[in-house]
């Protein structure tokens, strides 16, 4: 009987034979903060198809002397991280893990600003297009920023053995990078989290009110849409995270049928690959039982749900979540 990865590498073969895959592939995680993203990542990563280190742009790396690869190791003594750096320097790329260069931003001030801006308005867009091919200087640091998260994407597949990269940064802006690079074939997944769950989390983790949080929540969907908009409706999936929690099995098997590979066995055990994820703490937690996150129905008083009602509930509303 073939194992997984025999499997999945006739798969690959099949899509040669056929002309499919002629720019490396690429599914991305699309979502607001705290919507299950790295729980979502885990799960993929189980697939022997899909290569992932989680958020790409690794920009919530404080200290490497104390951040842990999701193996469990310190990430300046994971054998995987160590050949990562290997590979990059032997490729005469400056990499090094307190500075990965994989995100779209500048130490020259007017250039981060321009990299970092959120996705905006379409005439906006057209602007800022035509600023970074005028700028030469932006240009350049813009166009290392792919070189770097492309050539670490190879990297990865190569040593992990996957043809399908998973990045679960979220960022809508990095996102549209991508897509307007044309160097890879872009899969979509819209992840959704019910919106008092969303508000509630971005609440306890930064500390900030009911009313913040809801705005935050907006405006991140508001730049997901405008993305959305540069795709065809055949290359993004939109996911509910409470449904992922309640039947991951399902809503796993989808997401295998919409990027095209063969779905894992049903008795498939997803604790039993190691990953080596950045991002989320929840990485490191040993105890993979799936379960919805609901401590906002303790959290949340009347007066924040009314605010997040008032603030988001249109867009809410427009997207299906509650």
């Amino acid at each position: 009987m073939k194992s997984a990865r025999m499997r999945a590498q006739s798969s690959r073969d099949e899509e040669i034979r056929d002309g499919v895959g002629s720019k490396p592939r690429l599914l991305y995680i699309l979502s607001h903060s705290y919507s299950g993203s790295t729980l979502l990542t885990l799960l993929l990563a189980s697939h022997p198809r899909i290569s992932t280190v989680g958020e790409l742009k690794a920009s919530a790396i404080p200290d490497i002397s104390t951040y842990k690869c999701s193996c469990g190791k310190l990430i300046s003594d994971c054998a995987f991280w160590k050949q990562v750096t290997a590979k990059m320097n032997e490729k005469g790329i400056l990499f090094s893990l307190d500075k990965f260069g994989t995100n779209f931003a500048s130490q020259q001030s007017l250039c981060n600003r321009i990299l970092r801006m959120g996705a905006k308005p379409k005439w906006i867009e057209v602007l800022r297009e035509i600023f970074l091919k005028l700028y030469r200087p932006c240009f350049h640091q813009y166009s290392r920023i792919l070189e770097q998260n492309k050539n670490l994407m190879e990297i990865i597949c190569e040593l992990q053995g996957g043809d399908i990269f998973l990045d679960g940064s979220k960022d809508p802006n990095r996102l549209m990078y991508f897509i307007r690079s044309g160097y890879w074939d872009i899969k979509l997944i819209y992840l959704l989290r019910g919106l008092y769950g969303s508000v509630y989390s971005y609440m306890r983790h930064h500390g900030v009110s009911a009313e913040v949080a809801a705005r935050e929540w907006t405006r991140t969907h508001k730049e997901c849409k405008r993305i959305l908009r540069l795709l065809n409706e055949a290359d993004y999936i939109k996911v509910y995270y409470e449904e992922l929690c309640s039947k991951p099995s399902e809503i796993l098997g989808r997401i295998f049928g919409f990027i095209g590979v063969e779905s894992l066995p049903q008795d498939f055990q997803h604790g039993s690959v190691q990953h080596h994820i950045l991002g989320n703490t929840m990485r490191l937690n040993s105890d993979r039982e799936i379960r919805v996150d609901e401590k906002w129905r303790l959290g949340l008083s009347k007066k924040d749900m009314k605010i997040c009602e008032k603030i988001a509930g249109e867009m809410a509303r427009s997207l299906l979540v509650k």
